[in-house]
């Protein structure tokens, strides 16, 4: 949504919701407000009726969310106030849908493009309710999954929060068949063990499935074991390598040691 239509749609609705007076000048400024409720409306879905206006919105800097793409795959159109369904033919929402996969899965894309087509895609799944305008679209967490594995390692996240259920046990599946990597000295030390050499904490520990699916399931853990750190460690946890909240159960622990 541009800063234009915002601005406009703004204006609109302050007007929109102006306080009816009594007797006939009350009947023309309901009737008004209903004219500026359907203007507003049909700013909103001017970009959500096209599936071309929805993609074009995935490469604009101003996006509002859940964007367009979102809102189609829910069948709704409009924003807000004035969300109202929009069923669409299922064949359309699996082309659709496909399509979004698609360059969430394009390397050649800009990285931002690729990754509003990820969360659009995990809007459409979430049954949380600050995504809950219209119906969640059943296909958007297998083509999340279907993403990840092709080599899009940034839509685990994504999966993760897409379903509060499957999102979780699917990054724990993640965690579980990955290897762990090497525990090996931080800063790079000048004689490294035995498998440690060349080693790169940043690019061969940090980046790998193990660490990545630790992430998502253990930092909530990690942060309220670190509020209850003294506020020297606190300082010193801006520093490298990280010193180890205490309390962590042993599990966390590991993966702290070995990715953080």
């Amino acid at each position: 949504m541009t800063r234009t239509m915002t601005t406009t749609i703004a204006a609109l609705a302050a007007l929109a919701w102006l306080p009816p007076s009594t007797g006939t000048a009350g009947a023309q400024e309901t009737t008004a407000q209903e004219f500026f409720e359907r203007q507003a409306l049909e700013y909103l879905q001017r970009e959500d009726t096209t599936i071309e206006g929805a993609l074009e919105a995935l490469q604009r800097e101003d996006r509002a969310s859940p964007g367009p793409a979102a809102r189609i795959l829910r069948q709704v159109a409009g924003y807000g106030w004035w969300a109202k369904p929009s069923p669409r033919p299922a064949a359309e929402l699996d082309a659709f849908a496909d399509r979004l996969a698609e360059m969430a899965a394009d390397a050649t894309l800009p990285d931002d493009v690729r990754m509003e087509a990820r969360f659009a895609l995990a809007a459409a799944a979430s049954s949380k309710s600050g995504h809950g305008y219209g119906t969640p679209y059943p296909r958007a967490f297998d083509l999340l999954i279907e993403v990840y594995e092709g080599g899009y390692s940034a839509a685990l996240d994504a999966i993760a929060s897409a379903d509060p259920e499957r999102g979780p046990a699917y990054v724990r599946g993640v965690l579980e068949r990955s290897e762990r990597p090497l525990l090996c000295p931080r800063p790079y030390p000048r004689d490294p063990a035995p498998g440690c050499e060349g080693w790169r904490w940043q690019d061969d520990a940090r980046d790998t499935p193990w660490c990545e699916a630790g992430f998502i399931l253990y930092m909530d853990t990690v942060w309220e074991a670190m509020q209850r750190m003294p506020s020297e460690r606190l300082v010193s946890a801006a520093g490298y390598p990280r010193p180890i909240p205490e309390g962590l159960p042993e599990h966390i622990e590991d993966w702290h040691r070995r990715c953080r």
